[in-house]
């Protein structure tokens, strides 16, 4: 009798659910029992986590040139607060605040002062493949040391004194997006940036550059958000291989850099940032140890071509390239060399300008390294660090040919006492022809010292 249930249980469970539950057709049969399936209960999401880390350091230079030796140049205390969240597995938030007390700096020679950055502030999205932020933020292209022709988006505040370059970085509001293929499997990456006001430079400017017994405004007002004359944009198509990479990227919004003209109503000088045009390239490849990269720009400045009334006042349309090479030496030496060369494709004779404008337009000449036509430099970075030890040590050289030399020396020794604390000190020496960009500088030499922890 029990034998006889089998066949009628094995034609249960292989029925279909959705037939089960159907009315019969033949009312003599007795109806079906609907099956229920358990429905499952929906995944939580996840609860947002705040994680924050920062860093507190100190800087010290003392000026060892110039009619102030060993007196402060800047003397500071910064902190700087990171944190984040995820509000999903894909999505989240950052934001980075920096604030800098000050006992002396460049901008406050005689005084105290302080500030309070937002260094950035976005949200941010990750797919597949894709990339989104939307948010104050420091967007750097290029793949040079020190000097990046494609670094379209950021600028920096050369004010700030910091044995770390990437300290002085400025960023804008806006939104980058990235997409790679196939899920991010693809080489080929298209990123697309929109700021919605350009980042301005402020740059170290030698005492004889400012004709004497004239106003001079050094920095120009902040841009107002989403303005035609305030609003940039760039793309970059990415090939990248195991390898080697390639890029290509153009560019449309306002020089970082302050030209500065001289206004004859106001008797001052005043700076301005030209809108800009600009297309170039990056890449790198490696054989054997060697890395060789490279990085060349054409930049465009509106009123940098012959036709412009301030043609000879301001600098003109110019090509900035590098070429170097990086590669181990022994076990402990690692040495990067790089060669510089910026051409300019219009350059002026004779400026047949007031005496005054022919003052302003050589200082900026000075400041922003057009005085020549062309103009070769190299840079040169050796480093030091063996395993197991505490100690590290580098040398950064960089520097022009063209016309007399002008150059920078950067030697610095670091030492790490513990995991999270670092000492680093140094020197910024600049020499050569006090006519050219960094020769003028040479007062400025100085000594640092900085001891940062990081949490």
């Amino acid at each position: 009798m029990t034998r006889s249930w089998i066949p009628f249980l094995v034609f249960l469970l292989f029925q279909d659910p959705a037939a089960l539950a159907a009315p019969p057709r033949n009312k003599g049969y007795r109806r079906s029992i609907p099956v229920v399936l358990p429905t499952p209960a929906p995944t939580p999401p996840p609860t947002p986590v705040l994680e924050w880390r920062g860093r507190v350091y100190t800087d010290q230079y003392w000026f060892t040139a110039g009619t102030r030796p060993g007196e402060f140049e800047q003397s500071s205390v910064s902190a700087w607060l990171d944190v984040s969240t995820e509000s999903s597995s894909k999505s989240g938030l950052r934001g980075i605040v920096q604030l800098d007390a000050f006992y002396r700096d460049i901008n406050h020679p005689d005084a105290s002062s302080a500030r309070l950055r937002v260094r950035e502030a976005y949200y941010s999205y990750l797919g597949d493949g894709f990339e989104f932020r939307v948010g104050q933020q420091i967007v750097p292209w290029g793949r040079s040391d020190g000097v990046n022709p494609t670094d379209y988006f950021t600028a920096k505040d050369m004010t700030l004194l910091n044995p770390d370059d990437e300290v002085r970085r400025l960023g804008a509001p806006g939104l980058s997006m990235s997409y790679t293929p196939d899920g991010g499997a693809s080489p080929f990456t298209l990123l697309f940036v929109f700021q919605a006001a350009y980042p301005q430079m402020r740059m170290l400017i030698p005492d004889q550059a400012i004709p004497p017994g004239i106003v001079f405004e050094k920095t120009a007002p902040a841009p107002a958000w989403f303005r035609s004359d305030s609003i940039e944009a760039g793309v970059k198509i990415a090939y990248q291989q195991s390898s080697f990479d390639l890029s290509l990227s153009a560019f449309r919004g306002r020089s970082q850099y302050s030209q500065y003209l001289f206004d004859l109503q106001s008797s001052s000088i005043r700076p301005v940032h030209p809108g800009e045009t600009a297309v170039g390239a990056d890449g790198s490849f490696t054989w054997d140890a060697q890395v060789f990269r490279f990085e060349t720009a054409l930049r465009m400045p509106d009123n940098g071509t012959r036709e412009d009334p301030n043609f000879g006042l301001v600098q003109p349309w110019h090509w900035d390239s590098v070429i170097g090479v990086e590669r181990p030496l022994g076990d402990d030496f690692r040495v990067q060399a790089q060669f510089l060369y910026r051409w300019h494709l219009f350059y002026p004779g004779a400026m047949a300008f007031l005496p005054v404008q022919v003052a302003v337009g050589n200082a900026n000449a000075l400041i922003l390294n057009y005085q020549d036509q062309g103009n070769p430099g190299g840079t040169l970075r050796l480093a030091w660090q063996r395993d197991g030890s505490d100690f590290t040590a580098d040398v950064f050289m960089v520097g022009y040919f063209a016309s007399g030399e002008s150059f920078l020396v950067r030697p610095q020794v670091g030492y790490t006492p513990f995991t999270n604390m670092k000492l680093i000190t140094g020197a910024d020496l600049y020499g050569g022809n006090p006519d050219r960009p960094l020769g003028a500088l040479r007062s400025r030499s100085h000594l640092f010292f900085e001891a940062k922890y990081v949490f």
